[in-house]
């Protein structure tokens, strides 16, 4: 019989490593876990569990009992497109992939990953937003490491606005960073609103460019979504 952790690695489609990373843990004890080694999740974990996936019953992830899906999530797991479209409230993806700000320099893969659901987002941000995805890091202090950005997608490059957040995804990696204008017409700068130094005064976090043909994909963030003790708590910019 399947532990409860390997029915959510096996739902998120991930491995233990990466799923460990993503809650802040380390990977040994999500292995204790899946081996039986840990007989059950503790109610912290369970905590960082739902502080980045949500949609899970946190009955479910310590017990086992009821549903594996909170019943009142605006989550809509595993909801085939054509009931989407037939959905009265209007939908939008959550993708199992990730941003990040950068620690210390490293940036999430845009390997795109699996569809994990729908969110209802209701009227939180006035209808503009088209997709939710993961943030993780800490070089952007306006949004928490773990929380899901509410974004929308840019179709003209040259309606970006300097000084605003935006996700910046090339072939190499995905960032959320703030833009400004580059050295040149055809570059982007990318700042991190983390302004950490090192002992020698170099910023933990350098500002870097990219090209624009470089850029694959462009989505304006409008703001985030955590999950505190249950409750969805909407945060615009």
């Amino acid at each position: 019989m399947a532990t409860i952790i390997e029915d959510v690695l096996s739902h998120l489609n991930i491995k233990p490593t990466p799923f460990a990373k993503s809650i802040g843990v380390h990977p040994t004890q999500i292995f204790d876990l899946k081996s039986g080694k840990i007989k059950s999740i503790s109610p912290s974990m369970a905590e960082k569990i739902l502080s980045v996936y949500p949609f899970f019953s946190r009955l479910w992830l310590i017990t086992g009992e009821g549903s594996m899906f909170k019943e009142s999530s605006t989550m809509v797991n595993n909801l085939p497109l054509e009931e989407a479209s037939e959905n009265k409230e209007r939908l939008i993806p959550f993708y199992d992939v990730e941003t990040t700000g950068g620690f210390e320099g490293r940036v999430s893969s845009s390997d795109d990953g699996p569809l994990v659901g729908y969110i209802q987002p209701g009227g939180w941000f006035d209808g503009h937003e088209t997709a939710a995805i993961r943030h993780v890091g800490d070089s952007m202090t306006e949004y928490p490491n773990g929380c899901v950005l509410a974004v929308r997608e840019v179709k003209e490059k040259r309606l970006l606005v300097p000084g605003r957040n935006y996700v910046i995804e090339t072939s190499e990696y995905r960032v959320t960073k703030r833009v400004q204008r580059g050295s040149s017409p055809t570059t982007l700068m990318l700042y991190s609103t983390n302004t950490e130094k090192y002992d020698d005064g170099r910023l933990v976090h350098e500002p870097f460019e990219v090209e624009f043909e470089d850029i694959r994909r462009i989505f304006s963030v409008l703001g985030y979504i955590v999950n505190q003790s249950g409750e969805f708590r909407l945060i615009k910019p």
